[in-house]
């Protein structure tokens, strides 16, 4: 993601005063707070560190990152990619969920503690919550403009793993000559990202499972390689 919004967007609390505001189709409870689970334990340490791992993620492109603190599970949602919202989110990036992953109780959650609104259009997304099928269609996510390519969505993509699927090979910025990397997502996924990508226009990206997180940035160049897979990781 763009360097201008990761360093401002952190805001490191763990609950903000924020209305209860659910729009659209979401399910109404006639008891809100039921749906909450808690954020980070130690809001100001635990943010430093997931926005810590967040910018190591985007400067050393595809090389996984830990999240050793204990990090919150929002609904279904893997709490590596639970925790970069509630570090990344706040009241002026419109988040878009996945109907796949989308839960009254992630978006109870995200309105509690990051006071982020909801959008259902993806040319709107600040952020956009999608799993590894949803990452297959990518052209209505905004890829910024020419004068403002920082206003582009990023992607958190949630995946059953960090490894296991077919060899792709990086090159760019943050990465010596190249790096292979095998991320668990077909082959179309990467012909439609090099069909958004157009620097300094396309999409950031990162890529969650369980408390793992790894980077895609759109300076990232990404070769699909074939169909031989790698060991699933331990």
């Amino acid at each position: 993601m763009p360097a201008e919004r990761l360093s401002s967007d952190c805001h490191g609390a763990s609950v903000k005063s924020a209305p209860w505001t659910f729009t659209g189709n979401e399910l109404m409870t006639g008891n809100p707070d039921a749906l909450l689970e808690a954020g980070f334990g130690d809001p100001v340490m635990d943010a430093a560190r997931v926005f810590r791992a967040a910018l190591r993620a985007m400067s050393e492109p595809g090389r996984p990152q830990e999240l050793a603190a204990a990090t919150p599970r929002f609904a279904a949602l893997p709490g590596a990619a639970s925790a970069l919202l509630l570090c990344l989110a706040d009241a002026n990036t419109p988040v878009w969920i996945s109907p796949r992953l989308d839960h009254p109780a992630l978006r109870a959650n995200l309105a509690f503690h990051c006071n982020c609104p909801m959008t259902a259009h993806r040319h709107e997304a600040a952020f956009a919550v999608l799993d590894g099928e949803d990452a297959l269609e990518l052209r209505e996510f905004n890829a910024g403009e020419a004068r403002r390519p920082d206003l582009s969505s990023t992607l958190i993509v949630s995946l059953p793993d960090l490894a296991g699927g077919a060899p792709t090979r990086w090159r760019g910025p943050g990465i010596l000559r190249e790096r292979q990397v095998f991320l668990p997502l077909a082959a179309a996924f990467w012909e439609e990202r090099a069909r958004r990508n157009a620097f300094p226009l396309g999409l950031d990206m990162f890529f969650t499972a369980q408390s793992r997180l790894m980077g895609l940035p759109r300076t990232t160049r990404a070769e699909y390689l074939g169909l031989a897979r790698s060991p699933l990781a331990a």
